[in-house]
């Protein structure tokens, strides 16, 4: 019987320890000087947007962030991707928006080239751009190194894309009735796959491996892809607050709940989400979240942006 219970004892332990976060935050910079509610982050810069400005910085030195380009758009920026060290890509729906740049700066910076995006959703995978509209589909673009544009095709049968990702040969997005695949081998051609369409309210979606991870609403879903034509459930819980962003790296899901920060999940076994570390901007909400090598940047709206190292 001692035995029975000493195994038992050391089987709880070692799953205790096993939900041991091994890494640290550190706070490194907090910045009050911008509104951001949008941030993405590429080859060392990472830019800033609210609904109508957009800040460009280069993160050298994360401590001391470059203000490199500052610009204004006329209608509601509703999405941004970067592509290299000096091309943006803006959505807004507006076809007769204009990005105008700032002059705000006491130096010159980076030469910025701003391309302006008719969509509501945009994401890409190296030279290829897609590009969602509510109203009529998802537009796929090769946009080469940056100075062309080629529209490969037009999906139209998906419509009401909320978010969507891109991961060569598919396309996984939510719409407004739940999960949908697209198989875009042919990027003339793209099929569609699968769909799951137990999923009320979806917003914002992460992929990691054959797993889709899904916010809607409160809820936290984990979703097999492994079989396209029949994704199914798998995980799913409650969280405090609303989810509004979902950022994956090394098996570790970062998850913005605005005034409830930034919870971190260890979902190596995605049948079980482990909860590691919680980050807890202060008497502030966490609009996005972006992650670059070991940095976390996060978009508060009226309070800035703040910068934690996660190693």
């Amino acid at each position: 019987m001692k035995i029975y219970s000493l195994i038992i004892l050391l089987l709880c332990l070692i799953a205790a320890l096993s939900a041991i976060d091994d890494r640290y935050l550190y706070q490194l910079a907090h910045f009050k000087n911008i509104q951001p509610y949008m941030v993405v982050c590429s080859e060392d810069q990472v830019v800033l947007s609210s609904q109508n400005y957009l800040w460009a910085y280069s993160i050298f030195n994360p401590l001391q962030p470059r203000l490199e380009g500052v610009f204004h758009s006329s209608f509601r920026i509703e999405d941004v991707n970067v592509l290299g060290s000096n091309q943006i890509y803006i959505c807004s729906t507006e076809p007769t928006n204009q990005i105008s740049s700032v002059d705000t700066l006491s130096s010159p910076g980076r030469i910025y080239f701003t391309n302006q995006i008719i969509g509501d959703r945009i994401t890409r995978e190296g030279s290829i751009l897609y590009v969602a509209d509510r109203f009529k589909g998802i537009d796929i673009i090769d946009i080469g190194k940056g100075g062309m544009r080629e529209i490969k095709s037009t999906f139209s049968e998906k419509w009401g894309i909320r978010d969507f990702i891109a991961q060569y040969p598919y396309l996984y997005a939510l719409n407004d009735f739940g999960l949908v695949t697209v198989d875009i081998s042919d990027l003339q051609f793209p099929i569609s796959m699968g769909v799951n369409y137990e999923i009320a309210d979806a917003t914002v979606l992460a992929k990691n491996g054959d797993i889709a991870w899904i916010g809607a609403g409160k809820k936290l879903l984990a979703i097999n892809m492994n079989d396209l034509k029949h994704p199914r459930l798998i995980f799913q819980t409650r969280l405090s607050n609303d989810i509004l962003d979902l950022e994956i790296k090394d098996n570790r899901l970062f998850v913005a709940l605005g005034k409830g920060g930034v919870k971190i999940y260890n979902i190596s076994n995605p049948l079980k989400a482990e909860d590691l570390n919680t980050i807890y901007p202060p008497t502030t909400s966490v609009y996005d979240v972006a992650l670059d090598k070991d940095l976390v940047f996060l978009a508060l709206g009226k309070d800035g942006w703040m910068i934690y190292q996660y190693r």
